[in-house]
């Protein structure tokens, strides 16, 4: 199992760092501007945190200030939209892989110009690298499964909207599965078959495979947990179901992340 005495964690929103909070009190906030940022111990492991704010941008920016501090172990997470046809709200997607999403025009586009096709592109050592995917370290992404199966006694059923009324409730499930990230939320469900179809993900957010990207460049290894928030296939969520579903959903991812975290860090102690 991976050991690290640095570790740092990126946050989108405020909403979605809560849970972790009241899981990890040891945090406690070093600033509020330019950035939220939150540092503790646990078990003689240094732990940092970072809200982001939504969005590519942000998140790189915020993962790109925490890597600053020599991070040796990278953690992320908070809710999604399934793409998934069969991750039902609550259902958790550990990120075993990473890509960024784009419509159909613009893949389209794409192909017409003097650029690479590759969803994935940045500079390392000076020299470009173009990929279609990233990968989650292994050694995380079990820990995390493994950690993902104590959900069913913590969280029994989903409370929020957006479970279906003919569908049962159950205990949440976990997969290891492609997280996609764009600056925005798909809704058409055309639109979610052609991202399913072109680049095999399970979930979509706006912020995981931009984490994945700043985190490769820095060579540092990444784990992602995103807990499902809504799932199109099942029915767009009301305006005042979608905060308390997002709140719901964090807790869940929060919950996994915690649980990886201390089992890190008890190696280090």
């Amino acid at each position: 199992m991976m050991k690290a005495a640095k570790i740092g964690l990126v946050f989108p929103t405020n909403l979605e760092l809560q849970p972790f909070l009241e899981l990890m009190p040891e945090l406690k906030q070093t600033s509020k501007h330019p950035w939220e940022t939150y540092s503790g111990q646990l078990n003689g492991c240094m732990v940092s945190a970072i809200v982001s704010y939504i969005g590519p941008a942000n998140v790189a920016a915020a993962t790109e200030r925490i890597l600053v501090e020599k991070q040796e172990v990278l953690l992320h997470g908070g809710s999604a939209g399934a793409m998934n046809k069969e991750l039902m709200p609550g259902d958790i997607v550990v990120g075993d892989s990473y890509t960024i999403l784009c419509s159909r025009p613009i893949l389209e586009a794409r192909k017409t110009l003097l650029l690479s096709n590759k969803n994935i592109r940045y500079s390392k050592n000076g020299e470009g690298v173009h990929v279609e995917k990233l990968d989650g370290a292994a050694d995380l992404i079990s820990l995390a499964m493994e950690k993902s199966a104590e959900l069913a006694t913590k969280f029994p059923e989903w409370k929020s909207g957006g479970w279906p009324d003919e569908t049962p409730r159950r205990a949440p499930i976990a997969v290891a599965g492609r997280l996609g990230s764009q600056d925005g939320w798909t809704k058409d469900l055309d639109e979610i078959e052609f991202i399913v179809k072109e680049f095999g993900v399970d979930s979509e957010d706006m912020e995981s495979a931009y984490v994945a990207q700043i985190a490769a460049k820095h060579d540092v290894p990444l784990l992602t947990v995103r807990s499902i928030s809504n799932n199109e296939h099942l029915g767009t969520l009301a305006k005042d179901q979608i905060f308390p579903a997002v709140k719901e959903a964090a807790s869940r991812a929060a919950y996994v992340l915690w649980s990886v975290l201390s089992s890190i860090a008890k190696l280090e102690h």
